[in-house]
Protein backbone atom coordinates (compact mmCIF):
# COMPACT_ATOMS: atom_id res chain seq x y z
CA UNK A 1 0.00 0.00 0.00
CA UNK A 2 0.93 3.45 -0.63
CA UNK A 3 2.20 5.40 2.54
CA UNK A 4 1.74 9.25 3.23
CA UNK A 5 4.32 9.76 5.65
CA UNK A 6 4.58 13.14 7.14
CA UNK A 7 2.15 14.61 4.16
CA UNK A 8 3.09 17.21 2.33
CA UNK A 9 0.47 19.32 -0.22
CA UNK A 10 -2.62 18.13 -2.96
CA UNK A 11 -2.96 20.32 -5.59
CA UNK A 12 -6.95 19.61 -6.35
CA UNK A 13 -9.44 21.06 -9.23
CA UNK A 14 -12.40 21.35 -6.93
CA UNK A 15 -15.48 20.57 -8.87
CA UNK A 16 -18.95 22.30 -9.22
CA UNK A 17 -21.85 21.93 -6.26
CA UNK A 18 -19.38 20.78 -3.55
CA UNK A 19 -18.05 22.85 -0.34
CA UNK A 20 -14.24 23.04 0.21
CA UNK A 21 -14.60 21.34 3.15
CA UNK A 22 -16.46 18.40 1.57
CA UNK A 23 -13.35 17.85 -0.54
CA UNK A 24 -11.13 18.04 2.24
CA UNK A 25 -13.07 15.15 4.25
CA UNK A 26 -13.16 13.09 1.32
CA UNK A 27 -9.43 12.98 0.67
CA UNK A 28 -8.02 12.62 4.69
CA UNK A 29 -10.76 9.55 4.54
CA UNK A 30 -9.49 8.22 1.20
CA UNK A 31 -5.99 8.59 2.51
CA UNK A 32 -6.67 7.61 5.81
CA UNK A 33 -7.99 3.92 4.09
CA UNK A 34 -5.03 4.15 1.96
CA UNK A 35 -2.31 4.31 4.69
CA UNK A 36 -2.77 1.50 7.29
CA UNK A 37 -0.26 3.67 9.30
CA UNK A 38 -2.27 6.27 9.65
CA UNK A 39 -5.92 4.86 10.50
CA UNK A 40 -6.60 5.84 13.95
CA UNK A 41 -6.88 3.35 16.99
CA UNK A 42 -10.62 2.49 17.59
CA UNK A 43 -11.70 1.74 21.24
CA UNK A 44 -10.93 3.82 24.56
CA UNK A 45 -7.44 4.67 25.22
CA UNK A 46 -6.33 3.67 28.40
CA UNK A 47 -4.17 4.49 31.42
CA UNK A 48 -0.58 4.51 30.35
CA UNK A 49 -0.96 4.08 26.36
CA UNK A 50 -0.19 6.27 23.92
CA UNK A 51 -2.67 8.13 22.38
CA UNK A 52 -4.69 7.61 19.29
CA UNK A 53 -2.40 8.95 15.93
CA UNK A 54 -4.37 12.05 14.54
CA UNK A 55 -4.06 12.60 10.81
CA UNK A 56 -5.33 16.06 9.69
CA UNK A 57 -6.30 17.57 6.82
CA UNK A 58 -6.94 21.20 5.67
CA UNK A 59 -6.93 24.32 3.22
CA UNK A 60 -5.25 27.08 2.31
CA UNK A 61 -7.91 29.36 1.00
CA UNK A 62 -11.55 28.44 0.42
CA UNK A 63 -13.69 28.07 -2.53
CA UNK A 64 -17.43 28.25 -2.79
CA UNK A 65 -19.35 25.79 -3.82
CA UNK A 66 -20.19 26.74 -6.95
CA UNK A 67 -16.67 27.58 -8.00
CA UNK A 68 -14.35 25.10 -9.26
CA UNK A 69 -10.33 25.16 -9.84
CA UNK A 70 -7.61 24.96 -7.80
CA UNK A 71 -8.12 23.55 -4.09
CA UNK A 72 -4.63 23.47 -1.74
CA UNK A 73 -5.62 20.41 0.63
CA UNK A 74 -2.36 20.55 3.24
CA UNK A 75 -2.26 17.44 4.40
CA UNK A 76 -0.90 15.85 7.69
CA UNK A 77 1.78 17.55 8.92
CA UNK A 78 1.54 19.91 6.15
CA UNK A 79 -1.79 21.26 7.87
CA UNK A 80 0.91 23.86 9.86
CA UNK A 81 2.02 25.44 6.54
CA UNK A 82 -1.37 27.11 5.89
CA UNK A 83 -0.22 30.46 7.79
CA UNK A 84 2.18 30.87 4.97
CA UNK A 85 -0.39 29.98 1.87
CA UNK A 86 -3.61 31.93 3.51
CA UNK A 87 -2.21 35.04 1.89
CA UNK A 88 -0.99 35.15 -1.46
CA UNK A 89 -2.45 36.61 -4.14
CA UNK A 90 -4.84 34.78 -6.64
CA UNK A 91 -5.79 34.36 -10.16
CA UNK A 92 -9.37 33.95 -11.60
CA UNK A 93 -11.42 33.45 -14.57
CA UNK A 94 -14.82 34.78 -13.78
CA UNK A 95 -18.20 35.46 -15.59
CA UNK A 96 -20.32 38.34 -14.65
CA UNK A 97 -24.12 38.36 -15.77
CA UNK A 98 -25.74 42.20 -16.35
CA UNK A 99 -29.21 42.98 -15.43
CA UNK A 100 -30.14 40.75 -12.97
CA UNK A 101 -28.44 41.19 -9.18
CA UNK A 102 -28.74 37.96 -6.36
CA UNK A 103 -28.38 38.34 -2.96
CA UNK A 104 -25.85 35.98 -2.82
CA UNK A 105 -23.86 38.27 -5.86
CA UNK A 106 -23.95 34.32 -7.73
CA UNK A 107 -26.13 32.52 -9.83
CA UNK A 108 -27.32 30.90 -6.71
CA UNK A 109 -29.00 33.22 -5.23
CA UNK A 110 -32.34 34.98 -5.43
CA UNK A 111 -33.02 37.64 -7.74
CA UNK A 112 -32.94 40.83 -5.58
CA UNK A 113 -33.33 43.52 -8.63
CA UNK A 114 -33.19 43.74 -12.13
CA UNK A 115 -32.03 46.70 -14.46
CA UNK A 116 -31.78 47.52 -17.84
CA UNK A 117 -28.20 47.24 -19.47
CA UNK A 118 -26.18 49.32 -21.69
CA UNK A 119 -26.94 48.80 -25.12
CA UNK A 120 -23.76 47.30 -26.34
CA UNK A 121 -20.21 46.44 -23.99
CA UNK A 122 -18.44 49.59 -26.12
CA UNK A 123 -18.34 51.09 -22.58
CA UNK A 124 -17.07 48.08 -20.60
CA UNK A 125 -13.32 48.77 -20.63
CA UNK A 126 -13.10 52.31 -19.54
CA UNK A 127 -15.50 51.05 -16.04
CA UNK A 128 -12.67 47.92 -16.05
CA UNK A 129 -10.00 50.50 -15.67
CA UNK A 130 -11.36 52.41 -12.34
CA UNK A 131 -11.11 49.01 -10.25
CA UNK A 132 -7.24 48.21 -11.56
CA UNK A 133 -5.05 48.68 -8.80
CA UNK A 134 -5.64 49.52 -4.80
CA UNK A 135 -9.32 49.52 -4.02
CA UNK A 136 -11.69 49.78 -0.99
CA UNK A 137 -14.60 46.51 -1.21
CA UNK A 138 -17.13 46.07 0.68
CA UNK A 139 -17.67 41.75 1.43
CA UNK A 140 -20.84 40.05 0.29
CA UNK A 141 -23.23 39.96 3.27
CA UNK A 142 -23.57 36.34 2.52
CA UNK A 143 -20.46 35.36 3.52
CA UNK A 144 -18.23 33.58 5.67
CA UNK A 145 -16.87 36.78 7.60
CA UNK A 146 -18.17 36.35 11.06
CA UNK A 147 -19.08 39.22 13.42
CA UNK A 148 -19.16 38.33 17.14
CA UNK A 149 -17.66 34.85 16.67
CA UNK A 150 -20.79 33.67 14.27
CA UNK A 151 -20.16 33.84 9.99
CA UNK A 152 -22.14 36.08 8.67
CA UNK A 153 -24.71 34.24 6.07
CA UNK A 154 -25.78 32.59 9.06
CA UNK A 155 -26.60 35.05 10.54
CA UNK A 156 -28.39 36.52 7.13
CA UNK A 157 -30.09 32.91 6.98
CA UNK A 158 -31.22 33.20 10.17
CA UNK A 159 -33.51 36.19 9.68
CA UNK A 160 -31.43 38.74 12.29
CA UNK A 161 -30.82 42.28 11.40
CA UNK A 162 -27.01 42.11 9.41
CA UNK A 163 -25.58 45.50 8.97
CA UNK A 164 -23.26 45.71 5.47
CA UNK A 165 -19.67 44.81 6.33
CA UNK A 166 -17.25 47.74 6.09
CA UNK A 167 -15.46 48.52 3.14
CA UNK A 168 -11.78 47.47 2.94
CA UNK A 169 -8.72 47.47 0.97
CA UNK A 170 -7.57 45.05 -1.77
CA UNK A 171 -5.71 45.05 -4.85
CA UNK A 172 -6.65 43.95 -8.11
CA UNK A 173 -3.43 43.23 -10.01
CA UNK A 174 -5.15 42.51 -13.65
CA UNK A 175 -8.54 42.90 -14.57
CA UNK A 176 -8.61 41.77 -18.48
CA UNK A 177 -11.96 41.77 -20.82
CA UNK A 178 -11.14 37.91 -22.17
CA UNK A 179 -14.71 37.69 -24.19
CA UNK A 180 -18.39 39.46 -24.23
CA UNK A 181 -21.41 37.77 -25.37
CA UNK A 182 -24.17 40.26 -25.76
CA UNK A 183 -27.81 39.87 -26.61
CA UNK A 184 -27.17 36.27 -27.51
CA UNK A 185 -29.94 33.39 -27.19
CA UNK A 186 -28.67 31.26 -23.76
CA UNK A 187 -31.73 28.79 -22.89
CA UNK A 188 -34.16 30.12 -24.02
CA UNK A 189 -33.05 34.26 -23.01
CA UNK A 190 -30.87 37.09 -23.68
CA UNK A 191 -27.55 36.62 -22.35
CA UNK A 192 -25.45 40.00 -21.16
CA UNK A 193 -22.28 38.61 -19.94
CA UNK A 194 -18.44 39.11 -20.02
CA UNK A 195 -15.34 36.88 -19.00
CA UNK A 196 -12.96 38.43 -17.36
CA UNK A 197 -9.30 37.65 -15.98
CA UNK A 198 -8.99 38.52 -12.49
CA UNK A 199 -5.45 38.50 -10.20
CA UNK A 200 -5.98 40.06 -7.02
CA UNK A 201 -4.73 39.85 -3.67
CA UNK A 202 -6.11 37.74 -0.60
CA UNK A 203 -9.32 38.86 0.95
CA UNK A 204 -10.54 40.40 -2.25
CA UNK A 205 -14.32 38.65 -3.60
CA UNK A 206 -14.81 38.42 -7.17
CA UNK A 207 -18.49 38.35 -6.22
CA UNK A 208 -18.45 42.23 -4.85
CA UNK A 209 -16.22 42.84 -8.20
CA UNK A 210 -18.90 42.04 -10.07
CA UNK A 211 -21.77 43.61 -8.32
CA UNK A 212 -19.62 46.33 -8.08
CA UNK A 213 -18.28 46.54 -12.35
CA UNK A 214 -21.99 46.35 -12.41
CA UNK A 215 -23.08 49.40 -10.51
CA UNK A 216 -20.45 51.58 -11.95
CA UNK A 217 -21.53 50.73 -15.03
CA UNK A 218 -25.26 51.83 -14.43
CA UNK A 219 -26.66 48.48 -14.18
CA UNK A 220 -26.34 45.56 -11.66
CA UNK A 221 -25.30 42.28 -12.44
CA UNK A 222 -23.92 38.92 -10.52
CA UNK A 223 -20.97 36.17 -10.94
CA UNK A 224 -22.25 33.79 -12.96
CA UNK A 225 -19.42 31.33 -12.79
CA UNK A 226 -15.80 31.46 -11.66
CA UNK A 227 -12.79 29.19 -11.63
CA UNK A 228 -9.20 29.54 -9.55
CA UNK A 229 -6.44 29.23 -11.75
CA UNK A 230 -3.54 29.85 -9.43
CA UNK A 231 -2.81 30.97 -5.52
CA UNK A 232 0.53 32.16 -5.58
CA UNK A 233 3.50 29.71 -7.45
CA UNK A 234 0.92 27.29 -7.43
CA UNK A 235 -0.88 26.77 -10.98
CA UNK A 236 -3.98 24.51 -11.54
CA UNK A 237 -2.65 22.59 -14.76
CA UNK A 238 -0.75 20.53 -12.16
CA UNK A 239 -3.81 19.69 -10.02
CA UNK A 240 -5.36 16.33 -10.03
CA UNK A 241 -8.74 16.42 -11.85
CA UNK A 242 -11.67 13.42 -10.99
CA UNK A 243 -10.95 13.66 -7.13
CA UNK A 244 -13.97 12.26 -6.16
CA UNK A 245 -13.53 9.55 -8.34
CA UNK A 246 -9.47 8.95 -7.84
CA UNK A 247 -8.46 6.19 -5.27
CA UNK A 248 -6.21 6.49 -2.37
CA UNK A 249 -2.78 5.72 -4.22
CA UNK A 250 -3.43 7.96 -7.10
CA UNK A 251 -3.97 10.59 -4.52
CA UNK A 252 -0.63 9.58 -2.71
CA UNK A 253 1.49 9.55 -6.02
CA UNK A 254 0.47 13.29 -6.73
CA UNK A 255 1.29 14.61 -3.19
CA UNK A 256 3.96 17.04 -2.94
CA UNK A 257 6.69 17.05 -0.38
CA UNK A 258 6.68 19.33 2.64
CA UNK A 259 9.80 21.45 1.45
CA UNK A 260 7.25 22.20 -1.82
CA UNK A 261 4.87 24.58 0.08
CA UNK A 262 7.17 27.44 -0.36
CA UNK A 263 8.81 27.36 -3.51
CA UNK A 264 9.93 31.16 -3.87
CA UNK A 265 11.54 31.42 -0.39
CA UNK A 266 14.76 31.16 -0.28
CA UNK A 267 16.92 27.49 1.49
CA UNK A 268 19.20 26.97 4.33
CA UNK A 269 21.13 23.33 4.71
CA UNK A 270 21.24 21.98 7.67
CA UNK A 271 23.54 19.48 8.99
CA UNK A 272 22.97 16.44 11.35
CA UNK A 273 23.26 18.34 14.43
CA UNK A 274 21.47 21.63 13.47
CA UNK A 275 18.19 19.85 12.27
CA UNK A 276 18.16 17.84 15.47
CA UNK A 277 18.71 21.16 17.28
CA UNK A 278 15.85 23.05 15.49
CA UNK A 279 13.61 19.68 16.07
CA UNK A 280 14.33 20.09 19.69
CA UNK A 281 13.30 23.35 20.08
CA UNK A 282 16.60 25.09 19.29
CA UNK A 283 16.41 28.32 17.14
CA UNK A 284 18.69 28.90 13.82
CA UNK A 285 21.78 30.65 14.99
CA UNK A 286 22.15 34.62 13.48
CA UNK A 287 25.53 33.70 11.49
CA UNK A 288 23.71 31.01 9.60
CA UNK A 289 21.93 33.16 7.53
CA UNK A 290 25.27 33.78 5.51
CA UNK A 291 24.44 30.13 3.98
CA UNK A 292 21.08 31.06 2.61
CA UNK A 293 21.13 30.98 -1.09
CA UNK A 294 18.88 33.95 -1.30
CA UNK A 295 17.56 36.69 1.26
CA UNK A 296 14.05 35.55 2.99
CA UNK A 297 11.09 36.71 1.27
CA UNK A 298 7.57 37.72 2.57
CA UNK A 299 4.76 35.50 1.62
CA UNK A 300 1.65 37.04 1.82
CA UNK A 301 1.07 38.97 4.98
CA UNK A 302 3.91 36.48 6.99
CA UNK A 303 7.35 38.02 7.69
CA UNK A 304 10.20 37.59 5.49
CA UNK A 305 10.56 33.78 5.42
CA UNK A 306 12.94 31.20 4.61
CA UNK A 307 13.06 27.34 4.71
CA UNK A 308 15.25 25.01 6.77
CA UNK A 309 16.03 21.64 5.26
CA UNK A 310 18.33 18.66 6.32
CA UNK A 311 20.59 17.00 4.00
CA UNK A 312 17.74 14.49 2.51
CA UNK A 313 15.37 17.28 1.62
CA UNK A 314 13.03 17.30 4.54
CA UNK A 315 11.62 20.32 5.74
CA UNK A 316 12.75 20.94 9.18
CA UNK A 317 11.50 23.70 9.62
CA UNK A 318 10.18 27.50 8.57
CA UNK A 319 12.41 30.27 9.35
CA UNK A 320 11.34 33.86 10.24
CA UNK A 321 12.92 37.09 10.79
CA UNK A 322 11.48 39.05 13.65
CA UNK A 323 11.14 43.00 13.75
CA UNK A 324 14.52 43.23 14.75
CA UNK A 325 16.45 41.04 12.16
CA UNK A 326 16.87 37.90 13.83
CA UNK A 327 16.14 34.73 12.53
CA UNK A 328 13.69 32.18 14.82
CA UNK A 329 11.31 29.54 13.83
CA UNK A 330 7.69 29.88 12.80
CA UNK A 331 7.16 26.11 12.44
CA UNK A 332 8.59 22.93 13.41
CA UNK A 333 8.22 19.74 11.33
CA UNK A 334 8.99 16.86 14.31
CA UNK A 335 11.00 14.12 13.01
CA UNK A 336 8.55 11.22 11.44
CA UNK A 337 11.04 8.08 11.43
CA UNK A 338 12.71 8.27 15.03
CA UNK A 339 15.48 5.55 13.26
CA UNK A 340 16.01 8.52 10.34
CA UNK A 341 19.77 8.38 10.07
CA UNK A 342 20.24 11.59 8.62
CA UNK A 343 24.34 11.06 7.51
CA UNK A 344 23.28 8.56 4.50
CA UNK A 345 22.12 11.99 3.16
CA UNK A 346 25.48 14.14 3.59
Amino acid sequence: MAAVGPGGLLLIDKPQGITSFKVVDHVRRLLLATDPALTPVRGPRGRGMPRPPRFKCGHAGTLDPMATGLLIVLVGKGSRLSPFLLGQDKTYAATVSFGVGTDTLDRMGQTTEQAPVPPTPDGLESVLEGFRGPILQVPPLISALKKDGQALYKRVRSGQEVAEPEARPVTIRRLELQAVRWGEQKDDALVHEVDLLVNCSSGTYVRSLARDVALAWGTVGHLSALRRLDIGPFALSKAVTGVLEATGEELVSHLLPLAAALPQTPTLVLDTEEAEAIRQGGQPGADWLKRLDAAPVVVGKSDPLFRLMDRCGDLVAVGRLDETGTPCTAVVIPRTSPNKDDEICD
